[in-house]
């Protein structure tokens, strides 16, 4: 139901209403104990098996009482359990170990946006992102110097990760690749997304597009899946273009959120230009609903577009992603609602 015909609610209390709100601005504080467990090695540590706070504070070399707290923080919000005085990772929890097969630990990676939230009055004062007031330099800088450190690059891309590699393993199965050849992932980071699909399809080809650095951490988890024989990275400007020939279906995951609709149109028109006549696009996005309302997710993203990207980013409704995909030579073909933070567009080359 959207907001437009939500029923009347009735007035609550004074209490009821403390409650609610309360609930809502401690909400932080949530993301920064899973953050600071995964900065700390909690997961990694609790993996090995189970331990008392004192054993684990010994190990993390911090403050006993402290780590008493974090973890009955973390057994508040399911990602530890508890049994007397001892506490192990809970079946989610494990899955932040560095040691999973679909490790989700480069989530604390969320930190480099935290003190941009607090700037978010004016983000929407300005319409325009927040690095230079809550880093005190610009989005431009703060990459160039990530490119140049692999262990921040690498931390970086564990946060994409994080993210493409669930979302591949469902695009693998929701998408019938049967009668594809090559996909390219356009701005494809370290490539989980598409090597999920390769693990699943072994007919099925695929590049990884990015900068040079980025591209090196690409053929690191190419490798890393066994897929060198089939999958490879290439650089290639995202705007500038063109791409990599040779795909007959390109993946766009979380990269128009990115931009204008204008830039937008430049990524699409590359897009159109790299794919053959009926060659497929699929598009991965937390699209909105067209009165703008959403999952709470999808509708936060949106706000978090505007806090880190350039003026215009945004989450989308269907019918302007249709207007986009018209605009530069594409046809929509479904709009495919996924239980994940992305959704599934599937537009053709006309």
């Amino acid at each position: 139901m959207s907001a437009a015909t939500s029923p009347k609610l009735e007035r609550p209390r004074p209490i009821e209403a403390l409650n609610r709100l309360n609930d809502i601005v401690s909400r932080y504080c949530e993301s920064q104990v899973l953050i600071t467990a995964c900065q700390l090695g909690v997961f990694d540590q609790l993996h090995a098996g189970p331990a008392t706070a004192a054993q684990l504070a010994v190990r993390l070399n911090v403050n006993a009482d402290a780590c008493q707290r974090l973890l009955s923080g973390l057994a508040q919000l399911d990602l530890v359990q508890r049994d007397n005085e001892h506490f192990q990772n809970s079946p989610v929890g494990e899955f932040l170990t560095s040691s999973s097969s679909a490790s989700l630990a480069g989530l604390a990676g969320w930190n480099i946006f935290y003190p941009m939230w607090g700037a978010l009055p004016d983000a929407i004062r300005e319409f325009g992102p927040r690095w230079q007031q809550a880093h005190g330099t610009t989005a431009e800088q703060i990459f160039a110097n990530l490119y140049k450190d692999p262990q921040s690059l690498r931390r970086f891309a564990a946060l994409m990760s994080a993210y493409s590699l669930p979302q591949g393993q469902i695009l693998a199965e929701t998408f019938d690749f049967s009668g594809c050849n090559c996909i390219l992932d356009v701005a494809g980071g370290p490539g989980e997304l598409i090597i999920q699909i390769g693990k699943r399809h072994p007919h099925i080809k695929g590049i990884v597009m990015d900068l040079p650095p980025v591209c090196e951490v690409a053929d690191e988890h190419i490798a890393a899946a066994g897929l060198s024989d089939r999958f490879r990275s290439e650089f290639a400007d995202l705007l500038a273009g063109p791409y990599p020939a040779g795909a007959d279906v390109i993946a766009l995951s979380w990269v128009l959120h990115d931009w204008s609709d204008e830039t937008c149109r430049k990524i699409l028109r590359n897009c159109y230009d790299a794919l053959p006549s009926g060659g497929a696009l699929l598009i991965t996005e937390s699209v909105l609903n067209e009165d703008l309302s959403g999952t709470p997710f999808a509708v936060l993203m949106s706000l978090h577009m505007l806090v880190v990207c350039e003026p215009g980013a945004k989450e989308r409704s269907e019918s302007q992603y249709r207007t986009l995909l018209e605009e530069t030579g594409f046809h929509q073909e479904a709009l495919i609602r996924l239980a994940a933070p992305r959704d599934l567009i599937v537009a053709t080359r006309v």
